[in-house]
């Protein structure tokens, strides 16, 4: 499946995807005068995940950074549409830790 699907396509899908819910955000927050930066980071966060989740799929390398911004935004968005604030910083550094512990042990587990 690989050679029908190439990571050139995947994030073209995932710009657009991308686009179109920034300006249904814009919309919706001038239309129902309400913040909806909630929601643009919680779908940012599903966009993000799932595109690495369609590369992992198909055989194509995920990207790291991508992976920790989308769950970084997944984490913020998630919280503020619950009513919750999470600290930016605390947030990233927990991650940081998640990831150095995941890469680990896939380190472990490959051997």
């Amino acid at each position: 499946m690989h050679s029908l699907v190439s990571n050139k396509a995947l994030e073209g899908i995932a710009w657009g995807a991308f686009i179109i819910m920034i300006g249904i955000g814009w919309w919706a927050g001038d239309y129902y005068q309400m913040d909806t930066g909630p929601y643009l980071a919680l779908g940012v966060g599903i966009i993000l995940i799932g595109l690495n989740a369609i590369r992992a799929g198909t055989g194509i390398s995920i990207s790291k950074f991508s992976l920790f911004v989308g769950i970084i935004a997944l984490a913020i968005g998630g919280a503020g549409i619950l009513g919750y604030s999470l600290d930016l910083f605390a947030t990233i550094v927990i991650l940081i830790g998640l990831f150095i512990i995941a890469s680990a042990v896939q380190s472990l587990t490959k051997k």
